[in-house]
């Protein structure tokens, strides 16, 4: 079977990669480069805290257990780390559903108060009366997963076209036989797409893209080790010493005006700047406003295009929590014929 896989962000990288292990002939297109989409402009926290009913915590569980499985077969040491996350992004009543919900699934959560929270994060200042500790969650650079997933998926015969973008799809009847790209046509027995915000524009996916801001600082020496989530800023530091740091997820940014952003750039740098405040050189090095893809109900899009034989869709938002999951489930339910029940409420049909 030859596939294409439309997109190589961590979703399609993953999706490739696994396509490829099983035997399958794999042509992976990015009109860019790896990651360099919604993945590259990523905060890139692994986690299942953030569900919205107990069938996403299943599955966002399961994605967290893949991820790690990931990481014992794939040296992703420079882009990976387990160190844990403490969250207090809402509070009040808002707080305590959130810990209930968690409690309730059984997530591996404990609550903690100032005194833990110095232990933990000596050097962030003004902790929180009280606070949730998630050991078991992580962080990951997407753009570097999505390139070993690649460099593994090429070493199983995948081929990667990088700068090229694919325009449409191929069709006969109802029946999708490759894809469109400036290059010319390419036939194909499935196509994948895994293009994130695009995904709407190539399948007919209502979405609801939402905008996203993510500051990069330049390297400082070690200051904190866990995922911070406070109220009014979420940031951490990867293995180069660089500060990630973004909005909070629950508010988000209201437009992707330039004006509007370099206001809010201006504002999370010294919102960064009063939670660390012995740090002396916290200077910014890089600002993406980027675009997060998400279905129209919030929630993934995993399987067949409805009325579009040969057409097969995974476009989410969480992608970097979901993405090595669902590279396996997306090749098992195409090559084998074997749906997992995961999948079932992410089926595209829903929206269609």
């Amino acid at each position: 079977m030859h596939v294409v896989v439309i997109g190589a962000g961590i979703v399609g990288a993953s999706i490739a990669d696994q396509l490829a292990a099983r035997g399958a002939r794999v042509t992976v297109f990015d009109r860019a480069g790896p990651g360099a989409g919604a993945s590259g402009m990523s905060f890139g926290w692994i986690n299942a805290a953030a569900s919205e009913s107990d069938t996403y915590f299943r599955f966002r569980l399961a994605a967290v257990a893949r991820f790690r499985a990931l990481c014992d077969t794939l040296d992703l040491s420079d882009a990976v780390t387990w160190n844990g996350c403490i969250w207090w992004e809402d509070e009040g009543d808002a707080f305590d559903v959130h810990l209930d919900a968690m409690a309730r699934w059984g997530y591996d959560v404990s609550l903690i108060g100032p005194d833990e929270f110095t232990r933990l994060e000596p050097n962030v200042a003004n902790p929180p009366e009280r606070a949730i500790w998630c050991p078991s969650e992580g962080a990951a650079e997407p753009d570097k997963v999505a390139r070993a997933l690649l460099r593994r998926a090429a070493a199983n015969g995948a081929r990667l076209i990088l700068g090229r973008e694919v325009t449409g799809l191929l069709r006969t009847g109802d029946q999708v036989t490759g894809v469109q790209t400036d290059l010319g046509p390419m036939s194909a027995d499935l196509v994948v797409v895994a293009a994130g915000i695009r995904s709407g524009a190539l399948t007919g996916l209502p979405m609801n893209n939402r905008p996203g801001l993510i500051l990069r600082t330049a390297p400082v020496a070690p200051v904190i080790s866990r995922i911070v989530m406070s109220s009014d800023i979420h940031f951490r530091q990867a293995s180069d010493g660089r500060l990630y740091l973004g909005e909070i997820f629950s508010g988000g940014i209201a437009t992707e005006t330039l004006d509007f952003a370099s206001d809010l750039i201006d504002e999370l740098m010294d919102r960064l700047r009063r939670r660390l405040p012995d740090v002396a050189d916290l200077h910014l090095e890089q600002a993406a406003l980027g675009t997060r893809p998400v279905p129209a109900d919030g929630f993934p899009a995993i399987g067949p295009v409805p009325g579009h034989d040969g057409l097969y869709l995974a476009t989410m938002h969480s992608g970097v929590t979901l993405g090595p999951l669902v590279g396996e489930l997306v090749a098992r339910d195409v090559l084998e014929q074997d749906s997992d029940p995961l999948l079932a409420p992410y089926r595209p049909n829903r929206l269609f």
